[in-house]
């Protein structure tokens, strides 16, 4: 039989009592009317809908904003992330429309001492943006976008999505550098850094940010929000530069120094099957050749399984240069037969070209790491292997180019520390059931062992749960992050498996 909505409370990280104790602080509302709670009778509910007084003390603060309890409903469909192996049920979600709701939330979890997640486009993918028996504090419907082109500059409330931000600035010809998917909040992306195709030629979408709107915990019980930039709380903007959401507060809006741009050439390179035997020779050329190209060039390079046998390369040189983006790449593109297609188009039309088609909710586990020498060709042959013995014919590779202008900047400038490297190289394998499940993350975990030799770090908008050491992510610079936390944080209110803890 399929279990209930609140069955899984059972086995929540949240004691029984927690759970009554906080749905009882709930009912001094409407929102458990016709609530059916597995294992508790009527009388139960009954006291809950009417409250003891005395005994739950409700507190001077307010949830408000757009409320969604698990008897809403729509509860299902806002409960669940991007990752769908991870399927947690909160006591209540709040859809913030305003800084105020986000202070509230904040403030009545901290009042009733209920756990709680800050989340924006739902793609963390180790689902840590969620939980249950707690609170999710949502920002996604606040999600307007404001250019002010005299300055240069955006005002972006941080539940817009990427995809959102880059179509909003690149009709007016504009950009900042971000990743290549449509759905993922920009408060996530540019937190954790925010990489794609454009880091070679303009660096980071946290490198942009040139100030933010954030709700910090206050005093014992509540929260505040600040106004942050070079100027003010200098300490946390720099922090907020790549060093991951959900650690300091919830930010509500950023400040983005935007760049302009118009015309720039792609590049489609794909390969068959029959093309798959050159899989090793084809990365082995890609890392020798896009990392040291012109800074103009970003360049990503992926490969599916044998079992799928697709590998696929494509990039953005920025200006009107065909002809020299194709001898450029001609040490690449004369391996095998591959079809190939370079035109030129604006900024916008490259970016949605690339991005469609969205990638819908699934079963997916992920890692990350940072080749900072080129992979010797031992390593070439561990990644020709697992690709060789993969558990689904969607498990795949894919790396993005390096250096440039995000390598000009010290790693010590920003929170974001992994600028030295020569390329970066994701993994993943999705799944359909409960077989594949175990050999998918098996498989996704052995990979990143046996590259340890020949790798370094981690992406911290790509986590693993597997990591121990958050240095992995931070480098030198989680010292810093840590007296940041501190700083804004003293008491770890913002804490969840990987965040960052103040000693």
């Amino acid at each position: 039989m399929k279990p209930t909505r609140f069955d899984a409370l059972a086995n929540a990280p949240t004691s029984r009592r927690k759970v009554l104790q906080t749905l009882a602080v709930l009912a001094g509302t409407s929102c458990l009317e016709g609530l059916q709670i597995a294992g508790l009778d009527d009388s139960a509910l009954a006291v809950l809908r009417d409250g003891e007084p005395g005994e739950w003390a409700t507190g001077g603060t307010k949830l408000t904003g757009r409320l969604v309890f698990p008897n809403s409903p729509n509860y299902n469909s806002a409960r669940l992330g991007w990752a769908r192996q991870f399927s947690q049920f909160p006591l209540v979600i709040v859809f913030c429309q305003n800084a105020q709701d986000v202070v509230n939330a904040l403030s009545w979890c901290r009042e009733h001492n209920v756990a709680f997640r800050a989340r924006s486009g739902r793609h963390c993918l180790e689902g840590w943006s969620a939980l249950d028996g707690g609170v999710v504090i949502d920002v996604s419907n606040m999600n307007q976008i404001h250019v002010d082109t005299s300055a240069e500059v955006a005002t972006v409330q941080t539940g817009a999505t990427q995809g959102a931000v880059v179509t909003a600035l690149g009709k007016i010809g504009y950009a900042i550098p971000s990743g290549g998917e449509k759905t993922p909040g920009i408060g996530g992306v540019t937190l954790g850094g925010g990489i794609g195709t454009l880091a070679r030629s303009m660096g980071l979408a946290c490198d942009h940010l040139i100030g933010l709107e954030m709700v910090v915990p206050s005093g014992k019980q509540g929260a505040e929000v600040i106004q942050v930039d070079e100027h003010n709380h200098a300490d946390l903007l720099w922090a907020c530069r790549g060093g991951g959401g959900g650690n300091f507060g919830i930010a509500t809006s950023f400040t983005f120094k935007i760049r302009p741009i118009s015309t720039v050439t792609i590049y489609d390179a794909t390969w068959g099957s029959a093309d798959w035997q050159h899989v090793s020779e084809l990365l082995s050329v890609w890392q020798s050749l896009t990392p040291s190209a012109d800074d103009r060039l970003g360049s990503t390079f992926n490969s599916n399984s044998k079992k799928n046998g697709s590998i696929a390369s494509n990039g953005i040189f920025i200006g009107s240069q065909e002809a020299q983006l194709r001898q450029l790449l001609q040490p690449l593109l004369g391996i095998g037969t591959p079809k190939v297609t370079i035109q030129t188009m604006s900024y916008l039309d490259a970016w949605l070209h690339f991005a469609a088609p969205p990638d819908p909710p699934h079963n997916d586990k992920f890692s990350s790491v940072w080749v900072y020498s080129a992979l010797p060709p031992k390593a070439i042959e561990t990644v020709h292997s697992f690709l060789a013995n993969a558990p689904t014919p969607q498990a795949n590779i894919w790396c993005l180019s390096w250096g440039g202008a995000v390598g000009r900047i010290p790693t010590e400038a920003t929170a974001f520390f992994h600028r030295k490297a020569q390329f970066y190289m994701e993994w993943d394998s999705p799944w359909t059931n409960d077989t594949e499940e175990g050999q998918a993350i098996a498989w996704v975990e052995q990979f990143r062992e046996a590259l340890q030799p020949y790798v370094n770090g981690s992406y911290i908008n790509v986590p693993d749960r597997s990591i121990n050491d958050l240095r992995t992510y931070y480098g030198n610079n989680l010292a810093r992050l840590q007296e940041v936390k501190r700083m804004y944080d003293p008491e770890n209110v913002f804490h969840f498996e990987q965040s960052i803890p103040p000693n």
